[in-house]
């Protein structure tokens, strides 16, 4: 990413002006020396702009240092395709290069890559490739005791935990899961049942619940020292009718996934 253009671009203001402004932050000289002394050199920008400037010059960077470790981290892993690469060097934020780093992120051994070893893999694959199948049926071939898959339950399980782990490293579904729950979700808090003295500064926030999306800053930081001292619950709902949210966002997980709401497939995609 060009830095430079793009602080232009999004300021409105020609390149040279942001180069010049670069190069003074870049030697020590302050914001609001800039801005009083240095006018002639950055085409008069005024404090505001410098202020943007500053502040998007400080996050491009760092998105163009992580985007370098993620490139080299998947590249020496032998997983770079194209299309990967493209969509990582266009990432423009960096909770989206986060999202596509997931699947290849180093990560503990978790349950999914337990199923791994075990072989389960392609019966996660049938389940989702061939909606007829019957999941009970083709996982009878998967059983091996000698790999701790002692039973048809056991394969299930394991197919379960490799698509479970898909669907929350998919970093298109997991855009549009977080936007929607941004506009609909509620962060609830209560008190830690027997500790109502001790969080007595915190009584405010015993029985609280707001739209995150509305939350200020001020008070998200309380609830959250609040959460680091043991004192408070949160608890983060997809929505203020929260059984009814779930189906949705349930639902839009199916439809990501292609996954029809028919009896005939209930029994599929209940595994």
């Amino acid at each position: 990413m060009d830095v430079i253009q793009r602080i232009a671009e999004e300021l409105s203001v020609n390149s040279k002006q942001v180069s010049a402004a670069v190069a003074l932050l870049d030697e020590g000289a302050t914001v609001p020396f800039i801005s009083r002394y240095r006018k002639e050199m950055t085409g008069g920008l005024d404090d505001t702009q410098l202020r943007q400037l500053e502040e998007r010059l400080g996050y491009l960077r760092e998105l163009n240092e992580r985007r370098k470790t993620i490139l080299d981290s998947i590249r020496s892993q032998d997983k770079l395709t194209p299309e990967l690469e493209k969509a990582i060097s266009e990432a423009d934020t960096k909770t989206l290069l986060e999202d596509l780093y997931l699947p290849y992120k180093p990560k503990r051994r978790t349950k999914a890559q337990i199923a791994r070893e075990a072989g389960l893999e392609p019966l996660a694959d049938a389940i989702l490739n061939d909606r007829s199948l019957i999941p009970e049926h083709i996982a009878a071939c998967y059983i091996d005791i000698d790999k701790g898959v002692p039973d048809t339950a056991a394969a299930l399980d394991g197919a379960r935990q490799i698509i479970m782990e898909r669907i929350s490293e998919d970093a298109e579904l997991l855009a549009e899961l977080r936007e929607r729950v941004w506009q609909k979700g509620t962060l609830h808090a209560s008190v830690v049942t027997g500790k109502e003295q001790a969080a007595e500064k915190f009584k405010d926030y015993f029985d609280y619940q707001e739209a995150i999306n509305k939350i200020p800053s001020h008070r998200a930081l309380a609830l959250f020292r609040g959460r680091n001292e043991d004192l408070l619950s949160l608890t983060l709902k997809p929505g203020a009718e929260d059984k009814e949210e779930h189906v949705l966002c349930a639902q839009f997980v199916a439809r990501h996934l292609d996954i029809k709401d028919t009896s005939e497939n209930q029994a599929v995609y209940s595994h």
